[in-house]
């Protein structure tokens, strides 16, 4: 668990069956909701790593295909 400051807030609406589910998996975990939720995300940035740290051409968008 990351023992950060947590600085941003995040509004996410669920319907009724997922967040059940949610918070029954959390109780078992014995961690709020939030915190499972932060789980979830920090995993799929994991997955997602060479995408994240890929560096953007300065020149992406300025210049049209030929053809």
């Amino acid at each position: 668990m990351c023992m950060c400051m947590l600085n941003k807030r995040v509004h996410i609406l669920f319907d009724k069956d997922l967040w059940n589910k949610l918070n029954k998996v959390a109780k078992n975990e014995k961690v709020s909701a939030g915190e499972l939720i932060r789980r979830a995300v920090r995993e799929i940035l994991e997955k997602n790593k060479e995408l994240i740290n890929q560096k953007a051409s300065p020149f992406k968008g300025f210049f049209k295909p030929r053809g």
